[in-house]
């Protein structure tokens, strides 16, 4: 039995051995697996780093430009507040303009309108002043016929008083000298 017992001992000394080489070999394989994975989960660490570097640096990049983008924006909304600014203050200025060419237009058409009004008296007044310029014209032209007139018949009357007085002299003088000579006679 001893032979039984040792030969059953033996055979699982020699299975044990043999799990031990089984575990053994599986404890290398999983040592030789786990040191892979290892190798592995350094590359991935790795490259995980280096992705959260890139990335971080890609997340400073873009946080660096969307204070920059803010910033513009900023910029163009204070822009756009002065233009808006600036156009509502053209806006008054051209609707003064206009209020001011709508009052010139205004008071240059009722300026032109009694500056018509003013001609139309005056040209009215020049003709009435013509028109009796004219008829003074044509009365003096009247006069002047009718003072040549009478001083013609004012000239005839002279020359025939004139003429009349000769007659009277040369009468009374012929009268004188027949009552002389009739005096002289006697």
């Amino acid at each position: 039995m001893e032979l039984l017992r040792l030969s059953k001992f033996k055979f699982q000394l020699q299975a044990l051995i043999a799990e031990t080489r089984h575990l053994k070999e599986k404890e290398n394989s999983a040592t030789e697996e786990i040191h892979l994975l290892v190798q592995k989960q350094k590359r991935n660490e790795e490259e995980y780093s280096r992705n959260l570097k890139e990335l971080q640096s890609e997340l400073a990049s873009t946080n660096e430009l969307c204070q920059k983008l803010e910033r513009k924006v900023s910029y163009l909304q204070n822009d756009n507040a002065l233009l808006e600014n600036k156009q509502k203050e053209l806006k008054e200025t051209i609707n003064r303009l206009l209020q001011y060419r709508e009052n010139f237009l205004s008071a240059y058409e009722e300026s032109t309108c009694d500056m018509k009004r003013a001609i139309e008296t005056r040209d009215r007044k020049l003709t009435v002043l013509h028109e009796k310029i004219n008829s003074h014209l044509t009365l003096f032209d009247s006069i002047e016929k009718e003072a040549f007139s009478i001083k013609q018949v004012v000239d005839n009357v002279e020359c025939v008083v004139s003429e009349k007085e000769e007659l009277g002299i040369l009468f009374y003088s012929t009268k004188m000298a027949e009552q002389n000579g009739h005096y002289l006679c006697i």
